[in-house]
C-alpha cells in the first residue's frame, strides 16, 4: 500500500476511535492514549498527526466536516437548518466534544474558522449578502439547535424549531442586508 493510502487509513482508524470513545464515555473522559490503544495505532502515531492530542483530533474530524456544511449552502434555508438539526442530532456527542475541544482550545480552532470563513465568503459571493450576516445566521442557528439538543428543548417538534429557526435567519437577513 502507498505510504498516502496508510495515513489515510491511520487517519481514519484515529477518527473513528475517537468518536466512538466520545459516543461511550464523553470528551471529558476521552484521552490521547485511549484513542490510539482502540484506533490500533501506537500513541507516537497519534502525536505525530495530533500534535495537541485529543483537541487536534476534534478539530481535523471538525475540518473534515466543513466541507458537508459549505455544500449545504446550495441549499435553500429551510433545507440546510433542517440537515444542520439532523446532523447535530445524529451526532450529539461529538457535536458535544467539538464544542468543548474548541472552549479547551479556541487556538487549534482559530485557523479553521479562517477557513471556514473563507470558504463561506466564496460560496456567497456574487449573492448580495455580506459574510458578517451569514456568520451571525450560521452562528444564532447554531447556538439555538445546540440549546435545544444540549440543554433544554424549545420546541415540542422538530418541525417548529427548524420553522422558528428559518424565520430567525430570514429576519435577521432581512434587517442586516
Amino acid at each position: 500500500m502507498k505510504r498516502a493510502g496508510i495515513k489515510e487509513q491511520k487517519l481514519n482508524a484515529i477518527y473513528s476511535a475517537f468518536t466512538d470513545l466520545v459516543n461511550e464515555i464523553g470528551y471529558e473522559k476521552l484521552t490521547t492514549r485511549l484513542v490510539a490503544k482502540k484506533a490500533g495505532v501506537s500513541i507516537g502515531t497519534v502525536y505525530y498527526y495530533f500534535p495537541d492530542g485529543k483537541a487536534s483530533i476534534a478539530a481535523g474530524l471538525y475540518e473534515k466536516n466543513l466541507s458537508a456544511q459549505l455544500e449545504n449552502m446550495q441549499l435553500d434555508l429551510r433545507t440546510q437548518i433542517s440537515r444542520s438539526l439532523s446532523l447535530h442530532k445524529e451526532h450529539k456527542e461529538l457535536y458535544r466534544a467539538f464544542d468543548q475541544a474548541i472552549y479547551a482550545r479556541k487556538d487549534i480552532f482559530l485557523g479553521l474558522k479562517n477557513r471556514r470563513d473563507s470558504g463561506m465568503k466564496d460560496e456567497i459571493s456574487g449573492e448580495g449578502i455580506s459574510l458578517d450576516v451569514v456568520l451571525l445566521m450560521n452562528g444564532t442557528v447554531d447556538a439555538l439547535i445546540h440549546r435545544h439538543l444540549f440543554i433544554e428543548p424549545m420546541f415540542e417538534t422538530e418541525w417548529e424549531l427548524v420553522e422558528y429557526l428559518t424565520a430567525i435567519a430570514t429576519a435577521s437577513y432581512n434587517y442586516l442586508k
